[in-house]
């Protein structure tokens, strides 16, 4: 089964806010996909961690909130604006 035929949905979705554009992600395949297809080039550290969190919370039972939190710490890297009431 593919990585992309599961998803853990998470208990709060995440707005982040760019130069240019606005996502809205609520799950941990909709971050997989937005780290992959929708990131500014050149991403450090906090990037490749979400993107291997994602990748195994999609594939075993973590908690969906370890890849929120990891992706939002990606998002701030990357110098996203980050809307979200669980922060």
């Amino acid at each position: 089964m593919s990585l992309f035929a599961t998803d853990r949905l998470w208990a709060e979705a995440v707005v982040l806010e760019g130069d240019r554009q606005i996502l809205r992600v609520q799950s941990t395949r909709d971050a997989l996909l937005c780290l992959k297809n929708h990131w500014p080039a050149g991403g450090g550290p906090a990037l490749r961690t979400a993107k291997d969190i994602c990748e195994r919370g999609l594939a075993s039972d973590d908690d969906p909130a370890l890849a929120r939190h990891a992706f939002i710490e990606a998002a701030k890297e990357a110098g996203f604006r980050v809307n979200s009431w669980t922060g």
